[in-house]
């Protein structure tokens, strides 16, 4: 791992976890210090784009070299110089669009640079998916598209509100796998009664995943104006989503030259040279009537600011932007509906690279889960057992769906796990080292 900012250090945390041997470079002597008693890792001072440090550290004997630092010609140097030295899979993120343009063609086929992250455009893309499906606050695909996992907040008028999940009515193939109660995280049992305000994590088809999520919140408003708070790279990336679709959208920003550098090119979108914080701009901007409000300056204080003011004025739907952790309680407490952070996008790519046999897709949720696409190998130990029947081999984890072949399969019907089966579950911290060995073959 190549820098020890939050990503590196997440993810570093994660590997040594699975039971890998991780080295994490940095190139700020005292974070490093810091570091070495905290992580099961070998932690080294120095510059993460040197060749003869890499050398040192052995970059080239690596499985993976990830480039994270928060300086994209770092992470494109240490990218190329350990593929030089031999590392057999390298990752960088870069934010810049400049590099290497609108996809990776450039940065694969020639650099050899094996995945380029950018972590803003994976957030907007993330942003816009859940904002186009009308209930949702998030919104992931799993299983070649076919299966949808969606967190939806449960309202007053929901029909699961205050009913037991083993009696509730399922008049569509969705499966309920965990439940968010403010800082407090469940799988899913008969007996768990959701509340309002409760977020729920949802499985369904992608055919009737509209109709099952429309069910479960008992209120749905399909979004037409949306108001971005920040015309940063997040921003504009979203901006560009959403002009795609039937959204109207407004964008603040407090700088003049920004303001200006995104409005010329943006076809549909109003950018407001504004700071958009105060009640006053909110107002002008109609941001009570907004049906989605999004916070996604640079200032994760200014990004929570201005979601709280905006669900205060009557913004249906509002979501911030928070990339640093100590501001998650925070999260928790405001009633926001749902953050999102590149930084735990960021880490979903990387870990996808070192799960690569039989983990097709991961998802962490900033609640904590671990949402997993695992695919099982013939002779696997997971082979011909009953979901609901592994009697502990899937203790602590929830199935939510199986993919065969191009049908979706969901509890609570009797699934008996097949090989090439596709099965999507979600568990708490950690359970991905204890999963995958499950689903490979001896």
């Amino acid at each position: 791992m190549i820098g020890a900012g939050k990503v590196g250090v997440n993810v570093a945390r994660t590997l040594t976890g699975d039971g890998h041997d991780v080295v994490v470079v940095d190139n700020d002597e005292r974070r490093a210090a810091d570091l070495q008693p905290e992580l099961d890792a070998l932690v080294v001072h120095g510059n993460g784009a040197s060749p003869r440090l890499l050398a040192e550290v052995n970059a080239g004997d690596a499985d993976l070299v990830a480039a994270v630092t928060e300086v994209d010609e770092v992470n494109v140097i240490a990218a190329l110089a350990s593929r030089q030295l031999g590392a057999r899979t390298t990752v960088a993120r870069v934010r810049d669009p400049d590099f290497f343009g609108p996809d990776e063609t450039f940065a694969h086929d020639v650099l050899g640079i094996d995945l380029v992250i950018d972590p803003d455009r994976a957030t907007a893309s993330d942003i816009a998916r859940a904002l186009v499906l009308p209930g949702s606050v998030a919104v992931e695909h799993f299983g070649d598209d076919r299966i949808v996992l969606a967190e939806v907040i449960v309202t007053p008028d929901s029909p699961v509100s205050g009913v037991p999940l083993g009696e509730r009515e399922r008049p569509f193939p969705a499966y309920i796998v965990g439940i968010s109660r403010g800082e407090e995280t469940m799988l899913t049992r008969p007996d768990l009664v959701p509340q309002p305000g409760d977020h729920l994590l949802v499985t369904a088809p992608r055919e009737c995943v509209g109709k099952a999520i429309a069910h479960l919140c008992g209120r749905v408003e399909e979004v037409r104006d949306c108001v971005i708070f920040g015309a940063g790279s997040i921003g504009m990336h979203l901006a560009r989503l959403l002009e795609d679709t039937k959204v109207r959208v407004k964008m603040f920003e407090r700088d003049e030259q920004r303001a200006r550098y995104v409005a010329e090119r943006l076809r549909r979108t109003t950018v407001l040279h504004e700071e958009g914080i105060s009640r006053e701009a909110q107002e002008a901007a109609g941001v009570d009537e907004a049906d989605a409000f999004v916070a996604c300056a640079g200032d994760d204080r200014a990004n929570l600011l201005a979601a709280l003011y905006a669900k205060r004025l009557g913004a249906d739907m509002c979501l911030a932007v928070v990339s640093r952790e100590e501001f998650t309680p925070l999260v928790d407490a405001l009633p926001i509906d749902a953050a999102y952070s590149p930084r735990l996008i960021t880490s979903e790519a990387i870990l996808r690279f070192v799960h690569a046999r039989v983990v097709r897709g991961i998802y962490l949720t900033r609640s904590g889960f671990e949402v997993i696409e695992l695919e099982a190998e013939p002779g696997a130990p997971i082979v011909g057992k009953v979901v609901g029947e592994t009697h502990g081999m899937l203790s602590g984890k929830r199935v939510g769906a199986v993919l065969r072949g191009g049908e979706v399969l969901m509890p609570p019907q009797r699934i008996e796990i097949q090989a090439g089966d596709r099965v999507l579950m979600l568990g708490v911290e950690g359970s991905l080292a204890e999963a995958e060995p499950l689903f490979v073959s001896r």
